[in-house]
Protein backbone atom coordinates (compact mmCIF):
# COMPACT_ATOMS: atom_id res chain seq x y z
CA UNK A 1 0.00 0.00 0.00
CA UNK A 2 2.83 1.97 0.80
CA UNK A 3 5.18 1.79 -2.35
CA UNK A 4 1.39 2.29 -4.32
CA UNK A 5 0.90 6.00 -2.05
CA UNK A 6 4.76 6.81 -3.06
CA UNK A 7 3.77 5.52 -6.64
CA UNK A 8 1.21 7.82 -7.23
CA UNK A 9 2.88 10.34 -5.51
CA UNK A 10 5.88 10.64 -7.79
CA UNK A 11 3.83 10.60 -11.01
CA UNK A 12 1.78 13.51 -9.78
CA UNK A 13 5.22 15.19 -8.89
CA UNK A 14 6.24 14.81 -12.70
CA UNK A 15 2.91 15.72 -14.03
CA UNK A 16 3.28 19.12 -11.91
CA UNK A 17 6.20 19.98 -13.06
CA UNK A 18 5.43 18.89 -16.98
CA UNK A 19 2.64 21.15 -16.68
CA UNK A 20 4.87 23.75 -15.25
CA UNK A 21 7.52 23.60 -17.80
CA UNK A 22 4.63 23.69 -20.93
CA UNK A 23 3.15 26.94 -18.55
CA UNK A 24 6.36 28.74 -19.01
CA UNK A 25 7.02 27.78 -22.38
CA UNK A 26 3.90 29.03 -23.78
CA UNK A 27 3.96 32.74 -21.84
CA UNK A 28 7.77 33.35 -23.24
CA UNK A 29 6.38 33.52 -26.99
CA UNK A 30 8.23 34.07 -29.88
CA UNK A 31 11.42 36.48 -29.78
CA UNK A 32 10.52 39.57 -31.44
CA UNK A 33 6.99 39.34 -30.76
CA UNK A 34 4.87 42.45 -32.61
CA UNK A 35 8.24 44.81 -33.63
CA UNK A 36 8.94 41.49 -36.41
CA UNK A 37 8.79 42.60 -39.82
CA UNK A 38 8.54 40.35 -42.98
CA UNK A 39 8.72 40.98 -46.54
CA UNK A 40 5.79 39.08 -48.85
CA UNK A 41 5.83 38.21 -52.20
CA UNK A 42 2.78 36.89 -54.38
CA UNK A 43 4.05 35.45 -58.01
CA UNK A 44 2.30 36.68 -60.84
CA UNK A 45 1.34 34.76 -63.96
CA UNK A 46 5.10 35.05 -65.21
CA UNK A 47 6.81 33.53 -62.11
CA UNK A 48 7.18 30.47 -63.51
CA UNK A 49 8.17 30.22 -67.30
CA UNK A 50 8.30 27.21 -69.17
CA UNK A 51 11.70 26.30 -70.67
CA UNK A 52 13.05 23.53 -72.72
CA UNK A 53 16.21 21.44 -72.21
CA UNK A 54 16.62 18.74 -75.18
CA UNK A 55 13.16 16.94 -74.76
CA UNK A 56 11.88 17.81 -71.27
CA UNK A 57 10.44 21.17 -70.22
CA UNK A 58 10.80 22.57 -66.39
CA UNK A 59 9.28 25.09 -64.98
CA UNK A 60 12.20 28.47 -64.66
CA UNK A 61 11.58 31.12 -61.80
CA UNK A 62 12.94 34.29 -61.18
CA UNK A 63 16.00 35.33 -59.68
CA UNK A 64 15.67 37.92 -57.18
CA UNK A 65 17.27 40.27 -54.05
CA UNK A 66 15.83 41.91 -51.65
CA UNK A 67 17.46 44.56 -49.56
CA UNK A 68 17.51 47.45 -47.41
CA UNK A 69 19.11 50.72 -46.97
CA UNK A 70 18.80 53.69 -44.80
CA UNK A 71 17.05 56.60 -45.21
CA UNK A 72 20.69 58.43 -46.68
CA UNK A 73 20.62 55.56 -49.47
CA UNK A 74 23.16 53.75 -47.45
CA UNK A 75 23.44 49.51 -47.93
CA UNK A 76 22.14 48.15 -44.44
CA UNK A 77 21.40 44.55 -45.55
CA UNK A 78 20.45 42.17 -48.17
CA UNK A 79 17.30 40.51 -47.13
CA UNK A 80 17.11 37.57 -49.57
CA UNK A 81 18.72 36.91 -52.65
CA UNK A 82 19.00 33.42 -55.13
CA UNK A 83 22.03 31.17 -54.81
CA UNK A 84 22.99 31.60 -58.27
CA UNK A 85 23.62 35.33 -57.88
CA UNK A 86 24.75 34.46 -54.32
CA UNK A 87 27.09 31.61 -54.98
CA UNK A 88 27.75 33.00 -58.49
CA UNK A 89 27.51 29.59 -59.70
CA UNK A 90 25.95 29.85 -63.21
CA UNK A 91 26.55 27.39 -66.36
CA UNK A 92 28.42 28.74 -68.72
CA UNK A 93 28.95 32.24 -67.24
CA UNK A 94 32.18 34.21 -66.59
CA UNK A 95 34.09 33.29 -63.40
CA UNK A 96 32.46 36.78 -62.10
CA UNK A 97 29.10 35.46 -62.25
CA UNK A 98 26.05 37.53 -64.57
CA UNK A 99 25.96 40.58 -62.53
CA UNK A 100 23.54 41.87 -65.59
CA UNK A 101 20.91 39.22 -64.14
CA UNK A 102 20.35 41.63 -60.78
CA UNK A 103 22.78 44.77 -61.47
CA UNK A 104 21.50 47.10 -59.02
CA UNK A 105 21.99 44.61 -55.87
CA UNK A 106 25.15 43.17 -57.47
CA UNK A 107 26.74 47.03 -57.05
CA UNK A 108 24.86 47.49 -54.14
CA UNK A 109 26.73 44.77 -52.25
CA UNK A 110 30.34 44.63 -53.94
CA UNK A 111 32.10 45.66 -50.46
CA UNK A 112 29.33 44.11 -48.12
CA UNK A 113 29.24 40.37 -48.99
CA UNK A 114 30.14 38.99 -45.01
CA UNK A 115 26.56 38.43 -44.56
CA UNK A 116 25.05 36.93 -48.28
CA UNK A 117 25.85 33.15 -47.89
CA UNK A 118 23.47 33.55 -44.61
CA UNK A 119 20.43 34.78 -46.85
CA UNK A 120 20.65 33.24 -50.10
CA UNK A 121 18.13 30.89 -50.86
CA UNK A 122 16.76 28.75 -54.03
CA UNK A 123 13.71 30.76 -55.57
CA UNK A 124 10.65 29.18 -54.69
CA UNK A 125 7.66 28.39 -57.07
CA UNK A 126 5.48 29.66 -54.59
CA UNK A 127 4.82 32.76 -52.59
CA UNK A 128 8.19 34.10 -50.62
CA UNK A 129 7.61 35.38 -47.27
CA UNK A 130 11.10 36.04 -45.15
CA UNK A 131 11.60 37.55 -42.15
CA UNK A 132 13.61 41.10 -42.11
CA UNK A 133 16.34 41.58 -39.74
CA UNK A 134 15.38 42.36 -36.24
CA UNK A 135 18.14 44.46 -35.93
CA UNK A 136 16.62 47.75 -37.55
CA UNK A 137 15.75 50.47 -34.88
CA UNK A 138 12.22 51.05 -33.98
CA UNK A 139 10.70 54.07 -35.31
CA UNK A 140 13.48 55.06 -37.64
CA UNK A 141 12.71 55.11 -41.83
CA UNK A 142 14.45 52.89 -44.39
CA UNK A 143 14.03 51.60 -48.03
CA UNK A 144 13.69 48.49 -49.07
CA UNK A 145 14.36 47.43 -53.04
CA UNK A 146 13.23 44.28 -54.55
CA UNK A 147 14.66 43.26 -57.89
CA UNK A 148 13.44 40.23 -60.57
CA UNK A 149 15.11 39.13 -63.70
CA UNK A 150 14.32 36.23 -65.99
CA UNK A 151 17.19 35.36 -68.47
CA UNK A 152 16.57 34.81 -72.09
CA UNK A 153 12.94 37.20 -71.05
CA UNK A 154 13.38 38.29 -75.60
CA UNK A 155 10.95 40.40 -76.88
CA UNK A 156 10.67 43.02 -79.69
CA UNK A 157 12.56 45.49 -78.15
CA UNK A 158 15.02 43.48 -76.28
CA UNK A 159 16.11 40.76 -78.36
CA UNK A 160 18.81 38.70 -78.32
CA UNK A 161 21.18 41.07 -80.35
CA UNK A 162 20.73 44.04 -77.69
CA UNK A 163 20.51 42.29 -74.67
CA UNK A 164 22.60 39.92 -74.47
CA UNK A 165 21.46 36.35 -72.17
CA UNK A 166 18.81 38.54 -70.03
CA UNK A 167 16.01 39.88 -72.49
CA UNK A 168 14.19 42.40 -70.54
CA UNK A 169 16.09 43.66 -68.22
CA UNK A 170 15.96 43.60 -63.94
CA UNK A 171 12.95 45.08 -62.65
CA UNK A 172 13.17 47.23 -59.62
CA UNK A 173 10.07 47.52 -56.79
CA UNK A 174 10.38 49.82 -53.80
CA UNK A 175 9.10 51.35 -50.81
CA UNK A 176 9.70 53.08 -47.79
CA UNK A 177 8.83 51.98 -43.85
CA UNK A 178 9.10 52.29 -40.55
CA UNK A 179 11.00 49.38 -38.41
CA UNK A 180 8.30 48.26 -36.07
CA UNK A 181 5.40 50.21 -37.23
CA UNK A 182 1.91 47.61 -37.34
CA UNK A 183 0.03 47.30 -41.26
CA UNK A 184 1.82 46.59 -44.67
CA UNK A 185 3.50 48.93 -46.96
CA UNK A 186 3.57 47.72 -50.81
CA UNK A 187 6.26 47.85 -52.99
CA UNK A 188 5.50 49.76 -55.92
CA UNK A 189 7.75 49.13 -59.03
CA UNK A 190 9.90 52.27 -59.74
CA UNK A 191 12.09 51.17 -63.31
CA UNK A 192 14.81 48.81 -64.64
CA UNK A 193 18.44 47.97 -64.12
CA UNK A 194 21.07 47.70 -66.68
CA UNK A 195 21.08 45.14 -69.58
CA UNK A 196 24.48 44.12 -69.56
CA UNK A 197 24.80 45.12 -65.79
CA UNK A 198 27.87 47.58 -66.20
CA UNK A 199 26.37 49.43 -63.59
CA UNK A 200 23.99 49.97 -60.34
CA UNK A 201 22.02 52.42 -61.87
CA UNK A 202 17.98 52.15 -61.83
CA UNK A 203 16.53 53.54 -65.18
CA UNK A 204 13.41 54.83 -63.83
CA UNK A 205 11.15 53.75 -67.14
CA UNK A 206 9.41 50.97 -68.71
CA UNK A 207 9.94 51.46 -71.96
CA UNK A 208 9.59 48.30 -73.96
CA UNK A 209 8.94 45.95 -70.87
CA UNK A 210 6.42 44.00 -71.70
CA UNK A 211 5.74 40.28 -69.58
CA UNK A 212 8.33 40.80 -67.33
CA UNK A 213 5.95 43.52 -64.94
CA UNK A 214 3.64 40.02 -64.25
CA UNK A 215 6.30 38.24 -62.72
CA UNK A 216 5.25 39.62 -59.50
CA UNK A 217 2.17 40.55 -58.79
CA UNK A 218 2.57 42.17 -55.53
CA UNK A 219 5.00 42.67 -52.64
CA UNK A 220 4.48 44.08 -49.27
CA UNK A 221 5.91 44.45 -46.20
CA UNK A 222 4.36 43.76 -43.11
Amino acid sequence: MKKLILTICLITLITSFAFLGCNTEKKSGKPGGPNEMELSVEPGEYWLVKMKIFIFKINRTPQMAAWIENDNGSYVSTIIVTNKNAKKKWLKAPKEGRPEALPVWNHKIQNNTAQIDSVSAATSKGAVDVQIDNSLINGQEYNVYLEVNHSFDYNDTWTENNSGVNGQPSLLYHAKFIAGKPGRTDLVPIGHGSVDGSNGNIFREFEGITNALNIIKEAYIK
